[in-house]
């Protein structure tokens, strides 16, 4: 009876006490468009887009069905650099990502705070996770407007 009841608070307290790790809002856009927009916020902040990953055009390739949704790439090779002089395991979350997508004909954008990426390597003391996290919040900031 005692190994039933640790079970159930230890999946409660996991279930209730977990924190939502993405940061997401709808935007008044359309798919296309808030990824277009997103783009250039991070060209006019000298942020590099790696790549566009349309995933429900690549569904859609091979015959398959989903909501859209668009992975948007990208970084600041030294203010990542920066990051992985702290941790370099740090590097397999590297570069940063931003989630544009539709649900219930809405569109959303989300994205990680490196904040919380940076807990699983323990970076409490690397300065270069508060200035990411900064920035971060600054594009997510200027897209929603």
């Amino acid at each position: 009876m005692k190994k039933v009841i640790f079970t159930f608070l230890f999946s409660a307290i996991s279930v209730f006490g977990a924190e939502n790790i993405l940061k997401e809002k709808k935007v008044n856009f359309s798919l296309d468009e808030a990824t277009l927009k997103l783009e250039n916020i991070l060209k006019e902040n000298n942020l590099t887009v790696f790549n566009v990953i349309k995933h429900s055009k690549l569904a859609k390739d091979v015959g398959l069905k989903m909501d859209g949704a668009t992975v948007v790439i990208f970084g600041n090779p030294k203010a990542g650099t920066l990051l992985m002089q702290c941790d370099t395991r740090i590097s397999l979350e590297l570069p940063l990502k931003f989630l544009i997508y539709n649900k219930n004909n809405e569109t959303f954008i989300a994205y990680e705070d490196i904040k919380n990426i940076s807990k699983r390597y323990d970076l409490n003391n690397c300065d270069a996770v508060e200035k990411l996290s900064k920035a971060q919040d600054k594009i997510f900031n200027a897209i929603i407007k």
